[in-house]
């Protein structure tokens, strides 16, 4: 669900996405501005008020929002004063758990693996360059998509092991972090 929180005129983009809320999962697909969760039609309107505040009018019901990100990539979500973290996952998430491939690696690795086969589009960090958890690494162009790998620890790039314009395999060492 991609809209910035800080404009006021920004609109709820097409596309499919799982919001995780606790042991909850709920997949929900925008299209044309109509919304469907877990498969079921829902009359909705999202509009942005101010700055983190939008009102959603759902099934006939009106019903204040305010969205507040948190470290970590979640969302803290409350609706009409019922406070919820959320953790909205994208298309591309979706497609590389569904093969299997998701980028994010264990806290205690100290490795970036290629998800997939690909080719590496751009590198945005370097040696000795702290890094905070989400953070971009790199671009890898796979399945005529391009992903951008992000950190999944916070740490500091200890070395490279590939260069822009490189093909990997699956599982290819891409970068390593600091001990």
């Amino acid at each position: 669900m991609k809209f910035d929180m800080n404009d006021s005129t920004s609109k709820i983009t097409d596309g499919v996405f799982r919001a995780l809320v606790g042991e909850q999962a709920f997949d929900i697909v925008f299209d044309e501005g109509r919304l469907r969760i877990d498969g079921e039609a829902v009359d909705y309107a999202f509009e942005p008020v101010s700055e983190g505040y939008f009102s959603l009018l759902i099934d006939g019901r009106s019903l204040p929002v305010v969205v507040e990100e948190t470290p970590g990539g979640r969302l803290r979500v409350t609706i009409a004063g019922r406070e919820v973290d959320v953790t909205v996952q994208d298309e591309k998430a979706l497609l590389l758990e569904r093969f299997g491939l998701n980028e994010a690696t264990s806290p205690t690795e100290r490795a970036l693996h290629a998800p997939m086969p690909g080719l590496v589009l751009s590198i945005m960090v370097e040696p000795g360059q702290a890094v905070h958890r989400g953070e971009g690494l790199l671009v890898l162009e796979a399945m005529k998509m391009e992903n951008e790998l992000r950190a999944p620890t916070d740490g500091v790039v200890k070395a490279l092991h590939v260069t822009p314009g490189e093909t990997v395999d699956k599982n290819a060492l891409l970068l390593e972090f600091e001990a």
